[in-house]
């Protein structure tokens, strides 16, 4: 994960543009992250006890009374918070009462982490509407952050009905580099063409933030694109491998990295 991705979510975190913390650029990535983690846990910490209180009173009325509470008075900001200490069934019954861009709009205000016990008990049918909406939105910082928490059944859902550009967007901002190798093994094989057509025509933004992702996948997926990239033409695979050889990553890539030079 570079600088920029780091500042780009710590920056969605706080409500602000990343440009006003662009001071942080030189800062090792790891701190950044840090940063960003103390602030989500000072974010979702405070008036706990208010959220635990109305995850509480929700249970003495009807499920039907509570959807209708949650998007004409509450919002998605604050049923984010209640969620994250909702019991996972409770939270399930409202959820699948809700309307698919409402509950992209709680995703964006929510700590996954918080949520990893809704997630597990979710449906794979919203999980995968939800990413959906928010692949549609062009939010691929809020699809980076369920990454790491989403079970295997819904995530594996979720990356066939992705297309190359949003999956590879999404990885971008994963929480969770070692995964990588797993989910890239979820990715269907059809797929894999579109994805080294993206790689090959990357853009030196996303292509600088894509190389800690790509060397964060094991021998046999980078294998597995390489044969896929070795069919573009040279001048094609010339980009993505110059950018690769600034950072200096280029032998680091294994399979990859000769396909991209040959």
């Amino acid at each position: 994960m570079t600088a920029q991705v780091e500042i780009t979510k710590l920056a969605r975190l706080l409500g602000e543009k990343p440009e006003r913390f662009a001071y942080l650029a030189d800062l090792p990535v790891s701190d950044l992250r840090v940063l960003r983690e103390k602030a989500t846990d000072v974010l979702f910490d405070a008036n706990k006890a208010v959220f635990e209180r109305i995850a509480a009173a929700s249970k003495l009325v009807p499920t039907g009374v509570t959807v209708a509470v949650a998007q004409k008075a509450f919002g998605p900001l604050l049923c984010a918070r209640v969620a994250g200490v909702l019991e996972p069934e409770r939270a399930v019954d409202i959820a699948g009462r809700l309307p698919v861009d409402f509950l992209a709009d709680v995703a964006v205000e929510l700590d996954p982490r918080r949520a990893a016990g809704v997630l597990a008990a979710l449906p794979d049918g919203p999980v995968v509407a939800v990413g959906a909406e928010l692949t549609r939105r062009g939010d691929y910082v809020t699809m980076g952050r369920f990454i790491g928490e989403l079970p295997d059944a819904a995530l594996r859902a979720t990356v066939k009905a992705l297309d190359a550009e949003a999956i590879l967007r999404t990885a971008v901002f994963s929480e969770n580099e070692e995964r990588f190798p797993a989910i890239f093994a979820m990715i269907p094989d059809a797929k894999i063409a579109d994805i080294a057509r993206a790689v090959a025509k990357v853009s030196d933004e996303l292509g600088e933030a894509l190389l800690p992702v790509l060397m964060s996948l094991d021998k046999a997926g980078l294998t597995r694109l390489a044969a896929e990239v070795k069919k573009h033409a040279p001048d094609d695979r010339a980009h993505f491998a110059d950018l690769a050889k600034q950072a200096g990553v280029l032998d680091r890539l294994g399979p990859l990295g000769e396909a991209l030079s040959a």
